[in-house]
């Protein structure tokens, strides 16, 4: 076969290659626009990817909320302990949102009857609402003023934490959730627990 000849076969044989490789990748798919969905169960355990999910965030909440409830009901508190949620901390490598972490627990306090919750953000607004509602534009026999806020008898505070290990194909995702009530007045921490997640993961070797 002479020089031309060989040429040509390895031309062809690119072509097939690049043929078997476009017809690999319709098959597989290219990026495609989610068309189609339905409603699920949001307590229904899924994991689509070895990332933080709303289940992690299901399993820590309903600890807490149980946790907190039951010490709730051991104190001899007179009234319902007034909280005031701090800075939560995030101490992974993931994006987490533990603002949703933290009123998903609250919802669910408020509602048992057992807490009451202040809103350290609506501060600034509320001083300013005073000012307002001062100036002599609000009747004032309807204006509200400064003076009556409750004051916060607790702190609660939460960091979430994570380790991961990858060996092979084999991965473990590892997180810790740590909350705690402190008291203001003397910085007693009076309650804390935690939540450990251990998630398991294999990857998948991908073949035509």
């Amino acid at each position: 076969m002479g020089l031309k000849g060989v040429d040509v076969m390895k031309n062809s044989v690119c072509t097939a290659i690049a043929l078997v490789a476009a017809l690999g990748l319709s098959a597989c798919g290219g990026p495609r626009a989610f068309t189609q969905g339905q409603y699920g169960d949001p307590e229904e355990i899924s994991m689509l990817d070895d990332k933080w999910n709303q289940n992690d965030m299901q399993l820590i909440a309903k600890k807490m909320i149980g946790s907190m409830e039951t010490w709730a009901t051991s104190q001899s508190i007179g009234g319902k302990p007034v909280v005031i949620p701090e800075m939560p901390r995030n101490r992974t490598t993931e994006h987490i949102d533990i603002i949703a972490l933290y009123d998903h627990i609250k919802t669910a306090l408020v509602q048992s009857g057992q807490f009451s919750f202040l809103d350290k953000a609506a501060r600034q607004e509320t001083a300013e609402e005073y000012e307002y509602q001062s100036s002599g534009y609000v009747d004032p026999t309807q204006a509200k003023g400064p003076g009556k806020q409750k004051a916060a008898e607790y702190f609660m505070g939460g960091v979430i934490t994570s380790t991961i290990q990858q060996v092979g194909n084999k991965k473990v995702v590892y997180y810790k959730a740590t909350f705690e009530l402190t008291d203001i007045e003397t910085t007693e921490i009076v309650w804390t627990d935690h939540k450990e997640i251990t998630k398991h993961f294999k990857k998948k070797s991908i073949g035509f």
